[in-house]
């Protein structure tokens, strides 16, 4: 039998259990992973940073990629990501914000 890693790439620092725990915290990084789009790259994971609190937050989840958009010339590839902002309420993390990032 062959395993396959299929964690996701720079993901260490992200809980995926805390979020897949409940249904609305799966759908809040199921509609992050949908609201980026067509990739080139691997989607990469990773907690957000915060100045609210000067450190990364836990329930701030970033995921990016890099594209090669079809009308450019070269073969440049360009950054575009997806900022998850939940709120935790009686141990259920809900999904509160999506921020499109160039």
């Amino acid at each position: 039998m062959i395993a396959f890693n299929t964690a996701p790439v720079l993901a260490a620092d992200v809980d995926f259990g805390r979020f897949m725990a409940s249904p609305s915290g799966a759908a809040g990084l199921s509609a992050a992973i949908s609201s980026l789009g067509a990739c080139d790259t691997r989607p990469v994971w990773s907690l957000s940073y915060d100045p609210d609190i000067d450190g990364d937050n836990p329930n701030h989840v970033y995921v990016g990629c890099q594209y090669d958009p079809e009308w450019e010339e070269g073969d440049d590839l360009y950054d575009k990501g997806i900022l998850a902002k939940f709120f935790e309420l009686d141990g259920v993390l809900t999904l509160d914000s999506l921020t499109q990032l160039p």
